[in-house]
């Protein structure tokens, strides 16, 4: 065989093997952008929802917050208010019955 055929030959199988090689790291390297772009996207969507979450969590606490504040104001109101009857029976020579905390829930 004459040496330039060979030399021929060996050099196209080495390029051969290097476009194979190049191709094969290109596809490789696709895929893990691939992978990483998803990575990228459920990272994204989780930290949107986790912010979702979040302002909703504080949205409802203040709703609560509120509305403890409005349920306390009614009650201190109440409390005048039964202080107020209290001294007017008792003013009126009347005495007022005490019901036990326990009955009152029934």
């Amino acid at each position: 065989m004459d040496p330039a055929i060979v030399v021929g030959l060996v050099g196209g199988l080495f390029g051969l093997a290097s476009t194979i090689y190049t191709a094969r790291q290109a596809r490789r390297a696709s895929q893990d952008r691939a992978e990483q772009d998803a990575r990228a996207a459920r990272v994204a969507a989780e930290e949107s929802a986790y912010r979702r979450a979040a302002e909703f969590d504080v949205g409802t606490q203040s709703r609560m917050q509120a509305e403890i504040s409005r349920q306390a104001d009614q009650i201190r109101a109440l409390q005048r208010q039964v202080a107020h009857l209290t001294r007017q029976i008792t003013q009126a020579g009347l005495v007022p019955v005490a019901v036990p905390e326990e009955d009152s829930r029934a």
